[in-house]
């Protein structure tokens, strides 16, 4: 069996049980030191006390002048430590000859102990040891007229001082206790809020899942924000970084206001706000975003109240945006081609049926009217279009037009190029537009007719159609709107609004009859 592991909660409880043996045992041994030394104050003030009391005590005083002093004052030294409850009281000449002693034999031998600051006329305390044994005592002058004609020693041995410390003993083994108690206590509830957040796994295996998930962040191909509930940013990964323009990712990164970082406004109010979003374009460092954002909640409440911070994931709808003008432009040129197909057909079965009647010179004279018919559209929209494909756009869509019955006016200024669109821009930006027109015009009164005007800095399309409500004329450039109720619908005119705001142009749709869309493009300096 292999060695058995433990999980960060159990390591973390054992740990904190440890701290609080080892600071119960720290505090023990304090406030035993605190206990020891108020009880030797105690004493020392003790015996100043009576020593103080005792010399200036009339008694003592006029017995210590006696010619046997001891014979006076032994009973009455005996009766005081009896009474004050102190080991010993020693009375003494000037030359430390004893007078009293709480041992009568050591009557009449020499004090042992200091007794200089006493003859200076001073009182002094200290530890010593005597004849009982190391002692607490006081040392006092007898004083007449200003002259030391005695010393009172009064004292409690070490062994009285801790018997004194016995009864307090409970409360400084209880205070440790009590301290072993409620560390425990805060290391259980420690370790069970800890066991939810962690389950069962040991430091590696969580220091290596944060590894993990922080490598999938970083390697995800969406940009990931995640804000905490001050709204301080605490984390983004790479591609987040390279769409908002923010500094290089890093794991050390120390969380940051939203207001701190350089982010672009609409962003930075939706990170601030902390509210959800879903799928809402933003523009970030010259492209296209969708921006999502949703409250982290956690799993246990699932309360949005409760709600840790938000997470946004951010997505480059550029090179969307790019592909899905691209396939617009091909999806309009085949329109246009089927168009033109279909027209061809028409006449071939037009020319052959001439042929069958044995008509050839009026077959002859309809191609050739078709012919060039179709040669002067070609040749004036390839002379005023510098741009093949846009006039490959326009031709297609003259077919399409016909063939449905719409009249389409082409007015192209001469050379006609937009140079903040490039191609692809451009055919989609137009072919959605004439293909509207064409809707509108072709569901209208007639005559239906479609005017597209070109200048270099103004695309104008106009129709016959009906118009847009004007409840509506303010949700038309939004994605999913239209007021078409079948097929594939409400994202052609927000292609083109998001087309138009990155080359930093506008499109407005004219407040009047005939349905207008106006397309301004900035105009590049010569």
């Amino acid at each position: 069996m292999g060695q058995r592991r433990f999980s960060v909660a159990s390591r973390i409880f054992a740990g904190q049980v440890v701290a609080a043996l080892l600071l119960s045992g720290v505090m023990t041994l304090l406030l035993w030191l605190d206990t020891r030394a108020d009880v030797d104050r105690d004493a020392a003030r003790l015996s100043l006390s009576i020593s103080t009391t005792l010399a200036l005590d009339p008694f003592v005083i006029a017995a210590v002048q006696q010619p046997d002093p001891t014979r006076t004052l032994q009973p009455y030294a005996v009766a005081v430590m009896d009474n004050a409850h102190v080991d010993f009281i020693t009375i003494m000449d000037t030359d430390c000859t004893r007078y009293t002693h709480r041992n009568a034999s050591e009557i009449g031998k020499k004090f042992i102990g200091s007794t200089a600051a006493a003859l200076r006329g001073e009182s002094l305390t200290e530890t010593f040891t005597g004849t009982l044994g190391p002692s607490v005592r006081a040392v006092v002058p007898v004083e007449q007229d200003g002259e030391v004609i005695a010393m009172v020693s009064t004292g409690v041995t070490v062994t009285s001082v801790a018997a004194t410390l016995v009864p307090r003993l409970p409360f400084v083994f209880g205070a440790a206790a009590i301290l072993v108690v409620l560390g425990s206590i805060v290391a259980l509830l420690v370790r069970r809020y800890l066991r939810r957040m962690t389950g069962s796994l040991q430091p590696a295996e969580l220091s290596r899942m944060v590894d993990y998930y922080e490598a999938v962040l970083h390697t995800a191909r969406e940009g990931i924000v995640l804000v905490d509930n001050r709204r301080r940013v605490v984390f983004y990964n790479d591609e987040a970084a390279d769409l908002l323009g923010l500094p290089p990712a890093t794991r050390d990164a120390v969380a940051m206001s939203v207001e701190d970082l350089d982010l672009p406004d609409s962003i930075a109010a939706l990170l601030t706000s902390g509210e959800r979003a879903v799928e809402e374009l933003h523009r970030a460092e010259q492209r296209t975003v969708v921006v999502n954002q949703e409250p982290a909640v956690p799993a246990e409440t699932a309360s949005r109240r409760d709600a840790v911070g938000t997470v946004m994931t951010v997505r480059d709808r550029t090179e969307v945006q790019r592909l899905s003008g691209e396939l617009e432009s091909v999806r309009t040129l085949t329109a246009a081609l089927h168009a033109q197909t279909h027209e061809h057909a028409n006449r071939l079965h037009t020319v052959l049926s001439l042929l069958e009647l044995d008509r050839g010179q009026d077959a002859i004279d309809f191609l050739a009217e078709e012919s060039r018919s179709s040669q002067h559209l070609a040749d004036s929209v390839i002379g005023a279009v510098g741009e093949p494909a846009l006039a490959a756009l326009l031709l297609g869509k003259s077919g399409q037009a016909s063939e449905r019955g719409v009249d389409l006016q082409l007015d192209i200024a001469d050379g006609f190029e937009a140079p903040t669109l490039t191609s692809v821009e451009l055919v989609s930006v137009l072919g959605n537009l004439i293909d509207n027109a064409l809707d509108a015009a072709a569901a209208g009164t007639q005559p239906a007719w479609v005017s597209v005007r070109l200048s270099g800095a103004e695309l104008r399309v106009s129709d016959s159609g009906r118009g847009v409500e004007p409840g509506d004329a303010s949700r038309i450039f939004t994605h999913g709107f239209s007021t078409k109720s079948a097929g594939d619908r409400g994202f052609g005119l927000a292609v083109v609004r998001e087309i138009v705001d990155h080359s930093g142009g506008s499109i407005d749709l004219a407040p009047q009859l005939p349905t207008t869309f106006v397309v301004r493009l900035p105009e590049v300096p010569a």
